[in-house]
């Protein structure tokens, strides 16, 4: 990660986190005249669920949906039902994190799988001569998802761009995919919205 663990959410000086009670349609009623006021082109939502967005859309006197949600999501924590839903409404679904997460000990549990390395995704990328990050991206943008990816490797960035992959593939990844969070955050959230 490129910032300070300790840094990221605002604290008390014997380091509780400090909560806040701001409702998200309020938040939201904010982003809406940043719009407006030609601010922004498109406004979009982070780390919500279901709950929280639909908080969004039953917003009294909406103006304008989210056209994207960012959440985690690689082949560990596929997010089917936040994909469905989001897809039912029009709303983006937008993957960071697709590789697994880094391997920030603030961030992952020390015995979480290495998503690069697990034996079945390698054996598939082997068999259609990809790459295993290769392999990964694509289940997620043949589910349409949008991908964010970093490569500082110009080789990486063309091999982000090849072609498809067979239908095969996708039922393969897809048959072995499960629900499991890599991105570990070591607090207790209380928030109420």
């Amino acid at each position: 990660m490129s910032f300070m663990f300790n840094l990221l959410f605002p604290d008390y000086e014997n380091g509780k986190v400090l909560y806040h009670n701001t409702d998200l349609r309020d938040t939201w009623k904010a982003l809406e005249d940043c719009k407006d006021a030609g601010l922004a082109r498109s406004i979009g939502v982070s780390n919500f669920n279901k709950r929280q967005v639909e908080l969004i859309l039953n917003k009294p006197g909406l103006k304008y949906k989210p056209v994207c949600n960012q959440v985690e999501c690689h082949i560990y924590l596929n997010q089917t039902k936040l994909l469905e839903y989001c897809k039912s409404k029009d709303i983006v679904l937008v993957g960071y994190s697709v590789l697994g997460s880094s391997r920030d000990e603030n961030w992952t549990e020390k015995n979480s799988p290495v998503l690069l390395e697990d034996p079945v995704l390698n054996a598939v990328a082997k068999k259609l001569n990809r790459t295993t990050a290769q392999v990964a991206m694509r289940y997620l943008l043949q589910r349409g998802i949008v991908v964010l990816a970093k490569s500082y490797t110009p080789e990486r960035i063309k091999q982000n761009f090849q072609r498809k992959t067979q239908h095969a593939f996708y039922t393969l990844v897809t048959a072995y995919v499960n629900d499991s969070v890599a991105l570990t955050f070591q607090l207790v959230f209380t928030l109420k919205h």
